[in-house]
C-alpha cells in the first residue's frame, strides 16, 4: 500500500522527543494523569445483560467513515499495521489448531470469525481473503456503511465467492444475548476505545466457543506510547486526529491477564455444569508491533510490549 503521507515520521525517539519537548502547548494540554493499574477488587462485575458502548467514541470514528480505505487518510498507520496483525492471528492459528499448510490459500477455511469493532473493514475482508467466515460488527452506522461498499465493489460480497463475509450494525453484547459463539473473536485497537474495559473484554470472551481463540490488540500503557502515539502521532506528524486517543485508557498486558482471570471467576461463580468442564482461558502469547519509518511498514518485536501489542488468549 502507499505510504500514507508525504510527511515523515521522525527518524528516532530523540528526534521524537525534541520535536515534542519543543511544543509547549501540545505537552500542557497532554500531561499524561497517573492512573492506577487495574485490580481484581476494582474490576467491575461483568453482567452479560449489561452494553459498553461510548457513542462519543463512535460518532468520533463515524465521520471518519468515508476516509477510511484512502491511502493518506486518517486510518493509513491502521491500514499498514493490518498485515502484521493478521499474520500473527494466521500464525498463532496454525499453533492453535494445526493449520501449518503455509502454501494454502484459505489456510483458516472452516473456522468462523467475529471482527468486533471492524470499522471500514481492513481485518474483516483480509480473513476472508484467507478463507474464513467473517461476521464484522461495528456500532457506527457508517463504519459499516463503508465497509459494504468496499467490500460489494471489489467483489469480496455475494455469490461466486468461497466463504461467507458479512456486516451487521451491531454491538459485541447484543451478541452475546443471543448465545453466538465464534470459533476466533479479535477486538483490535478497540478496547482503548471503550468505557467499561473489563465488562468489554469478558463478552468477547464470552463470544469465544470451548477452544477456541481471542486475540486482543491496544496500545499500553508507558511513556514511550505516551510519546509515540498522542504527542508523536496526534500532535507532531498528524498521522491521526487530535483526541483520537485517551492514554489513559491505553491497556498495560498485566491488566490483559487480570481481566482473563475475572472472567475466569464469573464463568466458575454462573455455570451450570460440573466446574471440571469448565473452560480454562489460557494467555498464549503476547507480542510487540513496531513500525520502521524507513521500510514504512509495521512488523512483529516479540520482546516489545512498549506501545502496539497484540495478545492471543485461547479458550480450553
Amino acid at each position: 500500500p502507499a505510504r500514507p503521507s508525504s510527511r515523515m515520521w521522525p527518524r528516532n525517539l530523540s528526534a521524537c522527543a525534541a520535536v515534542a519537548a519543543s511544543s509547549a502547548r501540545a505537552c500542557s494540554l497532554l500531561a499524561p494523569r497517573s492512573r492506577a493499574p487495574l485490580s481484581r477488587a476494582r474490576m467491575s462485575t461483568y453482567d452479560p445483560g449489561r452494553h459498553s458502548v461510548d457513542m462519543d467514541e463512535v460518532a468520533k470514528f463515524g465521520k471518519l467513515a468515508e476516509r477510511w480505505w484512502d491511502p493518506d487518510g486518517p486510518q493509513a498507520m491502521l491500514r499498514l499495521m493490518n498485515p502484521a496483525r493478521v499474520g500473527y492471528i494466521r500464525h498463532r492459528l496454525g499453533l492453535q489448531f494445526g493449520m501449518v499448510d503455509k502454501a494454502s490459500p484459505r489456510p483458516l477455511e472452516g473456522l468462523s470469525f467475529l471482527d468486533i469493532g471492524c470499522g471500514g473493514g481492513f481485518a474483516s475482508e483480509a480473513f476472508a481473503h484467507l478463507g474464513a467466515d467473517v461476521l464484522g460488527v461495528d456500532a457506527s452506522e457508517e463504519a459499516i456503511g463503508v465497509a459494504k461498499k468496499h467490500a460489494t465493489e471489489n467483489g469480496l460480497m455475494g455469490d461466486g465467492v468461497p466463504y461467507t463475509l458479512e456486516y451487521k450494525c451491531s454491538l459485541a453484547e447484543s451478541l452475546a444475548e443471543k448465545k453466538m459463539e465464534f470459533d476466533v473473536v479479535t477486538a483490535l485497537d478497540i478496547i482503548e476505545h471503550v468505557p467499561d474495559q473489563t465488562h468489554f473484554f469478558c463478552t468477547c470472551l464470552s463470544l469465544v466457543k470451548k477452544g477456541g481463540a481471542l486475540f486482543v490488540s491496544t496500545l499500553n500503557r508507558t511513556s514511550l506510547s505516551y510519546a509515540m502515539a498522542i504527542v508523536g502521532a496526534e500532535y507532531v506528524v498528524r498521522y491521526v486526529p487530535a483526541g483520537t486517543h485517551d492514554w489513559n485508557k491505553f491497556v498495560t498486558p498485566e491488566e490483559i491477564r487480570a481481566m482473563v482471570h475475572h472472567y475466569e471467576d464469573y464463568e466458575v461463580l454462573n455455570s451450570l455444569e460440573a466446574p471440571e468442564a469448565e473452560a480454562v482461558m489460557v494467555v498464549e502469547d503476547m507480542s510487540g508491533i513496531t513500525y520502521d519509518p524507513f521500510k514504512s511498514r509495521w512488523g512483529l518485536k516479540p520482546e516489545n510490549l512498549e506501545v502496539n501489542y497484540i495478545a492471543h488468549i485461547s479458550k480450553n
